[in-house]
C-alpha cells in the first residue's frame, strides 16, 4: 500500500485528524506500510503536504499544522 492509502485507511479507521507521525505509526504498526525506509514519517508528510498543496481532488485536508484529516469525515 502507498502511503496516502495507508494515511486514508488509518485516517478512516480513526475517524479523526491526526499527526502524520501518528499516521505513519499506526500504519507501520497495521501493516499498511511494509518497506518504510529511514524516514517514514517524512515520506508521510511530504506525500500529504504535497497532495494538499496540489491536488484540488485531494480526499485529505490539513486541519492545523502537521494534522491531516479526511475530508469526508470532516463534513
Amino acid at each position: 500500500m502507498d502511503f496516502k492509502s495507508a494515511a486514508a485507511e488509518v485516517l478512516r479507521e480513526a475517524g479523526r485528524p491526526l499527526h502524520y507521525a501518528d499516521i505513519t505509526e499506526i500504519a507501520l504498526y497495521q501493516g499498511y506500510l511494509d518497506s518504510a525506509g529511514a524516514t517514514p514519517q517524512n515520506t508521510m508528510r511530504a506525500r500529504l503536504s504535497t497532495d494538499v498543496r496540489d491536488n484540488p481532488e485531494t480526499p485529505f485536508r490539513r486541519t492545523a499544522p502537521g494534522i491531516f484529516g479526511l475530508e469526508e469525515l470532516l463534513q
